[in-house]
């Protein structure tokens, strides 16, 4: 379901899934259809320089709303703007309990928590810089959230390493999901197997929102080409970036999950159009500038 939450100076474009959904629509105030609408458990943002099409939220939001409803919102390029929009959506649904976003939404997303927020969703977010080391926020939040931190092992931006330093520092408890073989975009080889990862990946997330077990806070999803699909290990109490033993497995579903079969049947990825844009992490761009020498 598409709509927009009326904001200054422009509108914020938003879509709305949840495992009910099946196809594309759109709403408005004045209809009354997304007073319809279950809450979103979710609120969730993409990068700096991606969309609502980019596939990495469209991959996420597929996987997450077959088992939860999630809302993902347009934002722009700029962090304090970002955390503005946050605000706005988390007044008009009256919803602020679960945040979250990818790359510098991720950052975005521990700006704007609220002293009603439990949960923060953080996919690849963008730690280092060859300048600077994002960490300060993340040190800053109360005992009270909990962090899950979604990273691919070969992220330029988020070493597991540095991850790990800072995980160790923050007062409140986090869980980390390592994406194997994968960049900042959480991209893998082959190219097709990165719609299934990004889609597991939502999965894993809307499982752990409803289950998280404080012992058990690791865990790793990779693409097993011989079977021709992506895996995850099931979480773990191991505290370092050794291999988790491998188990193909979904972790067993909460009770508020208990009527949905542990591995979901493909679904329609309603944040994908007939022509989806190239979308660049702008994140990713500056460090990848800065490498080379560029000005």
């Amino acid at each position: 379901m598409e709509f927009k939450i009326h904001y200054s100076p422009k509108d914020i474009y938003c879509i709305l899934a949840s495992p009910s959904t099946q196809s594309i629509g759109s709403a408005n105030d004045e209809t009354g259809e997304r007073e319809k609408l279950a809450k979103p458990a979710l609120i969730f943002t993409h990068g700096a320089g991606g969309s609502l099409t980019s596939g990495g939220i469209a991959n996420f939001s597929c996987g997450f709303s077959s088992l939860l409803p999630i809302l993902c919102f347009q934002g722009n390029m700029n962090l304090k703007s970002r955390v503005k929009m946050f605000n706005a959506i988390v007044e008009d649904q009256n919803c602020s309990t679960w945040l979250g976003g990818r790359s510098m939404g991720a950052r975005a997303a521990v700006m704007a928590t609220t002293s009603d927020t439990t949960h923060l969703v953080l996919v690849s977010y963008p730690l280092h810089t060859a300048k600077e080391v994002r960490d300060q926020i993340l040190l800053h939040l109360p005992e009270s959230i909990k962090v899950v931190f979604v990273s691919g092992d070969g992220d330029s931006m988020c070493s597991l390493d540095s991850l790990e330093q800072v995980r160790g520092k923050m007062k409140c408890k986090s869980w980390r999901i390592v994406v194997k073989a994968a960049d900042h975009g959480l991209e893998v080889k082959p190219r097709t197997a990165t719609e299934a990862v990004g889609k597991l990946v939502g999965e894993v997330v809307a499982r752990w929102l409803g289950d998280n077990n404080d012992t058990s806070r690791e865990g790793q999803i990779t693409w097993n080409a011989e079977a021709g699909k992506a895996e995850w290990s099931g979480w773990a109490s191991k505290q370092n970036n050794e291999s988790l033993p491998k188990d193909t497995v979904l972790a067993s579903p909460v009770s508020t999950f208990s009527e949905l079969p542990i591995s979901t049947p493909p679904k329609k990825n309603i944040l994908k159009r007939k022509e989806r844009p190239l979308s660049v992490d702008r994140d990713a761009v500056s460090t990848r500038t800065r490498k080379h020498g560029k000005s």
